[in-house]
C-alpha cells in the first residue's frame, strides 16, 4: 500500500509547528530524515510501509521532545546497534541529543561509502584491499592485506592474510579511520 505524501507532510508539520525557530525545525525533519536513511527506508516515502512510518514518526516525536532521556552513562562505548536501540527506546531525548549521534553515523556512512586506495598493512608495507563497498557478508573483513606470502607480512597467520573489520582494536592509527560513533 502507498503512503499519503500529502498526510506525511502535514503530520510533520503538525508535529513540529510548535518549534518556532525555522532553523531549528529544517534540522529536527532533517535528523528524522538522516534517522530513515540509516535505517534504510526507501527514498521515497510514498514506498515506506506502516512500521517504517511509525518508526520516523516516532524518532519525529522525539526529535521535537523538550524533556531529556535518561541515557546510559556507557553511551559513548555502545556498538552502533546498541546506540540506536538505545535512542529508539529513550522516552524522550534533545534534539541535540539524538542529532549529533544520528550525524555521527551517517558520516561513518559517507566514510564507508569512500573506497581508500592509499592504505598500507602496516606489517609489510604492502597495499591494503579496501573491501567496505563489495563485502559478500558482515562477516567479511572490510580490509585485507594484498600480500599472500606469510614470509613477507609479518600479520599473515599462517593460513590467512591479514585482515581488519572496522570495529578492530588494531586497526592501524595511520589510515585514519574514524572509530567514534
Amino acid at each position: 500500500m502507498a503512503q499519503d505524501i500529502q498526510f506525511i507532510a502535514q503530520t510533520v508539520a503538525t508535529m513540529t509547528e510548535h518549534i518556532k525557530d525555522t532553523d531549528i525545525r529544517r534540522n529536527v525533519i532533517g535528523k528524522a530524515n538522516d534517522y530513515a536513511k540509516l535505517k534504510k527506508f526507501p527514498d521515497n516515502k510514498e514506498q515506506w510501509n506502516d512500521e517504517q512510518l511509525d518508526k520516523y514518526l516516532g524518532m519525529l516525536e522525539k526529535l521535537s521532545g523538550t524533556l531529556e532521556a535518561k541515557i546510559p552513562n556507557d553511551f559513548d562505548q555502545m556498538s552502533l546497534e546498541d546506540k540506536i536501540t538505545t535512542l529508539e527506546t529513550a522516552d524522550v531525548v534533545t534534539v541535540s541529543d539524538i542529532s549529533n549521534v544520528v550525524e555521527k553515523v551517517v558520516n561513518k556512512l559517507e566514510e564507508k561509502k569512500s573506497y581508500r586506495d592509499d592504505l598500507k598493512c602496516p606489517y609489510c608495507g604492502q597495499m591494503v584491499y579496501d573491501n567496505r563497498n563489495n563485502k559478500k557478508s558482515d562477516k567479511s573483513p572490510d580490509f585485507v592485506c594484498s600480500t599472500n606470502d606469510p614470509a613477507i607480512c609479518g600479520g599473515h597467520s599462517g593460513k590467512w592474510r591479514k585482515s581488519w573489520w572496522m570495529d578492530n582494536s588494531d586497526l592501524p592509527e595511520e589510515w585514519n579511520l574514524s572509530m567514534d560513533l
